[in-house]
């Protein structure tokens, strides 16, 4: 009795094999193993490498033709009202080394001219199923002048590199506060050994760039994996060139405001111009 119920789930067992063999190979619809059902079409979807905290992993399905035509993004970041007018991050004489003690460090936040607002950041959610540049070689410069940072605010791809600089006679350093990246480097005064700096991971928003030796520094950076990101001008302008053709998605940025837009939805022409990115902030929210 024993030797003949083994023998029925044996011949059992080789038939269900036998079925999803012939179901797996012989079938012109692929069935999936997990999540969605057995007919859920096939896609596949490539997790964009953002290292182990704050990145975002974007997903880009496969399907669809491959995008070589590009066209210009351009807009404005307008406020509605006037500036307000921050205190000095650390006011004449308020800091221990001369340097920094010369006159007031200004609060750079908030600035803008003509009605923009600058220092805001504009960058491609989602990069399409195009070719992707590599990064440039031409060095971005951070520099450390008067105890402030030089740019306040700038883009960099990853893999390109950055100098770190420091033009005072003292030392400072440059540490990066959160996101995916590590840097904790000590530069020597007067630009006596610059360092070069690659970012390894992209992240889903800019990162804080602070000082140890001077706390009331700071700017942000914001690493991307391709190339589709600016920030404004201090009249709120900017351009984005060689955006790739169709529909895209930008999100923007501030450092008082947090997320602006986090998909701001645009449709690139082909060899043209797409209407102008124009969106206007109220300047009650920039003096919290």
């Amino acid at each position: 009795m024993m030797i003949r119920m083994q023998t029925k789930q044996i011949v059992f067992s080789g038939l269900l094999l036998s079925t999803l063999f012939v179901a797996g190979c012989g079938s012109s619809v692929r069935k999936e193993a997990l999540g969605g059902g057995a007919l859920t079409p096939v896609t596949i979807t490539l997790l964009r490498e953002g290292g182990s905290g704050d990145s975002e992993a974007e997903s880009a399905e496969s399907a669809g033709p491959k995008i070589t035509e590009f066209g210009m993004v351009r807009g404005k970041i307008s406020v509605d009202g006037s500036l307000p007018q921050l205190a000095d991050v650390s006011a004449k004489g308020q800091a221990k080394d001369a340097i920094c003690g010369e006159k007031g460090i200004k609060n750079e936040s908030v600035t803008g001219e003509n009605g923009g607002l600058g220092n805001v950041f504009i960058y491609l959610k989602k990069v399409p199923n195009v070719d992707v540049p590599p990064p440039s070689t031409d060095q971005i410069v951070m520099d450390q002048q008067g105890c402030m940072f030089v740019p306040h605010a700038q883009v960099v791809q990853v893999g390109q590199p950055v100098l770190l600089k420091n033009s005072d006679p003292i030392a400072h350093n440059v540490k990066l506060q959160g996101g995916s990246n590590s840097l904790a480097e000590t530069i020597s005064p007067n630009n006596a050994a610059n360092v070069e700096y690659k970012f390894q991971f992209s992240d889903r928003k800019p990162t804080g760039v602070v000082c140890d030796f001077h706390t009331f520094m700071s700017a942000y950076v914001m690493p991307v994996d391709h190339p589709w990101a600016a920030v404004t001008n201090p009249d709120g302008t900017f351009e984005i060139p060689n955006v790739p053709a169709g529909k895209v998605e930008f999100v923007i940025w501030h450092e008082k405001l947090d997320y602006i837009e986090r998909s701001y939805s645009v449709d690139v022409p082909a060899n043209g111009d797409a209407a102008p990115i124009e969106i206007t902030v109220n300047a009650s929210k920039l003096s919290s």
